[in-house]
């Protein structure tokens, strides 16, 4: 039977469990409920491709394609293909009892506790959260500023607060770097993580980071894998930031303000709650004694193996671990919500503080889930949808896997493989560049004139480049396949060592000028140094294949119908 909902106190509220069930029958479209809508545009088993999902898809298609988008009616029924077979690999995960078996269910559970919480964030933080102008600005000056820092990771609030106290008497960051990395490059540059702009890190490492002078250390801050302690060692700011510029980002940057915002207002109330928590500690040893060593097994790779819940007698269950507000997280319910976190969330929990950490955010997710499902916002139907959506793309992704897994390509096959197809199987060409990085087209075109001119690329570097770490290495970046260079690839296809190429825009405020140091030509691969490609690329023939194969087959077995000729009767939406 799922455990699909938490417990409000000590014992579980099974009435909410089969609204959901119901709702999520309903929203596969029975066929008592569907007299009374509109002719779908598909039917696959319990599944309907509806003119509004159609819709939805295709304008997806058309902001993916730039807005530029050529529509044709194989396009049209492309897309609606796409929804089809989704939906038929929706249907053979539902045969094959994937939404019941032990796997299906653990996952639902955790879909369920993503989706919960949520839309605790939306219905009860974001509503507390507003966006002022000075904020946009702030965040935009961000946008054209580059910061680099180090950092100590420590990964619960003791440790943090531990390193933060040598720090204190006296211990130098760099000796800390050596004791807490396991990672060779960290501890011999002392934590350093090199530069970054807005979005790259943990939003709140950023907003502290950014808020710190050069050379100082911050207090512990809490981010998605911990906490860090936080030293800043260099700030790159563009000297002149229009009007025009604010203005032709506004937009993206109100959107990224509120996203920040509201999971930093999230983490302080995290803060709060866990602040206001009273655990018992005794209780709390008691536990850890029992499960020590056991935290890191997974319920779905490690299911015939006893799992920490059967390590704690049945007779605590109705024990309080913690408390806040009237609501009590029993040892019982403490048990199913640590069971329904994701073992890679358990697996590095091997201390007692680690341990108390893990307690603490258990604690928060139970009760906020519980606020919201309490709560005056609480939409049941809305929930059960999200998480059905959600579990179909996980069933989608299960049979992708369960294919990899059956593949197996005969060595046979990959020698024809390489034969027939050598031309596929080369190192490809690389460049050595040096890059000349700077914050506005009008400054790269300048360079560029200069470079033209007859100044040198390096004293050109030395005065539009912003990046010092670039300067002193004379911008060069080494040997690099010119595959990675993305969409600007086909440009670098066949340059040669002294051309000069850009500017290219590779990143919303940073404009690039190369020069070719060097070239080292495509070599065709060995047999032996080709097998992982070829693997890789048999492996995904036979899945694309194999699910084919299914598709048709689960369509004919529920006696699918796709009605093509009804997509000229709906009006497509360019929004």
């Amino acid at each position: 039977m799922s455990e699909f909902l938490f417990r409000r106190d000590v014992v579980s509220f099974p009435a909410v469990l089969v609204a959901v069930a119901m709702v999520m029958v309903l929203s596969f479209c029975s066929r008592e409920v569907k007299e009374e809508k509109p002719e779908p545009l598909a039917e696959i088993g319990s599944y309907q491709v509806s003119d509004e999902e159609f819709l939805g898809a295709f304008q997806h298609v058309f902001e993916r394609s730039g807005r530029g988008l050529n529509v044709t009616p194989t396009l049209l029924r492309e897309i609606l293909d796409q929804r089809v077979n989704f939906y038929a690999v929706v249907q053979y995960g539902v045969d094959n009892n994937w939404h019941e078996d032990h796997e299906g269910t653990f996952r639902k559970n955790l879909i369920y506790r993503q989706v919960v919480m949520d839309e605790f964030k939306r219905r009860h933080i974001a509503r507390e959260v507003s966006v002022e102008e000075r904020d946009l600005q702030n965040l935009f000056l961000r946008y054209n500023t580059h910061l680099r820092a180090s950092h100590l990771y420590a990964p619960d609030r003791q440790t943090a607060d531990s390193l933060y106290q040598l720090i204190v008497d006296g211990v130098s960051f760099e000796e800390l770097a050596k004791e807490v990395f396991e990672s060779r490059s960290l501890r011999e540059s002392g934590g350093d993580l090199g530069y970054f702009t807005v979005d790259d890190m943990d939003v709140g490492f950023e907003s502290v980071a950014y808020s710190l002078p050069v050379g100082e250390i911050s207090q512990p801050v809490r981010t998605t894998r911990g906490f860090s302690i936080i030293k800043v060692t260099d700030r790159i700011t563009t000297p002149i930031i229009t009007e025009y510029q604010y203005a032709e980002n506004k937009s993206r940057i109100r959107d990224l303000a509120v996203r920040q915002k509201t999971e930093l207002r999230r983490r302080e109330h995290m803060d709060e709650v866990i602040a206001g928590f009273r655990f018992e500690q005794e209780l709390l040893d008691a536990l850890w004694e029992r499960m020590d060593g056991h935290l890191h097994l997974d319920p779905v790779a490690d299911v015939e193996m006893e799992d920490f819940r059967a390590r704690v007698p049945g007779d605590w269950h109705n024990r309080v671990v913690g408390s806040y507000n009237g609501f009590n997280l029993t040892v019982g319910t403490f048990l199913q919500e640590i069971y329904f976190t994701p073992p890679e969330s358990r697996g590095h929990i091997r201390s007692a503080g680690s341990f108390r950490n893990l307690v603490e955010g258990v604690a928060y997710r139970t009760y906020a889930m519980q606020t919201y499902l309490e709560g005056p916002h609480y939409d049941e139907t809305e929930v059960a949808m999200s998480v059905e959506n959600t579990f179909q793309n996980y069933l989608n992704r299960r049979l992708a896997q369960v294919l990899r897994e059956q593949a197996e390509i005969p060595e046979a096959a990959k020698r024809q493989e390489f034969e027939s197809n050598r031309s596929h199987y080369v190192h490809p060409r690389e460049v050595n560049l040096a890059e000349l990085a700077v914050r506005d087209m009008d400054t790269a075109e300048e360079a560029y004139r200069a470079i033209q001119g007859g100044m040198s690329f390096h004293d050109a570097l030395m005065k539009y480049g912003f990046d010092e770490e670039a300067k002193l290495a004379g911008g060069e970046i080494g040997y690099t396949p010119v595959t990675h260079f993305g969409t600007i690839a086909p440009s670098l296809a066949n340059i040669r060592p002294g051309d000069i190429a850009g500017p290219f825009e590779m990143q919303s405020d940073v404009i690039f000028l190369f020069k070719c140091l060097g070239v080292r030509e495509a070599q065709p691969m060995t047999f032996e140094e080709a097998v992982p490609l070829i693997a890789d690329h048999l492996t995904e023939e036979y899945v694309m294949d194999a699910r084919r194969k299914i598709i048709r087959e689960t369509m004919d077995r529920h006696d699918a119908r796709v009605h093509y000729e009804r997509i000229s009767d709906i009006e497509l939406q360019f929004r």
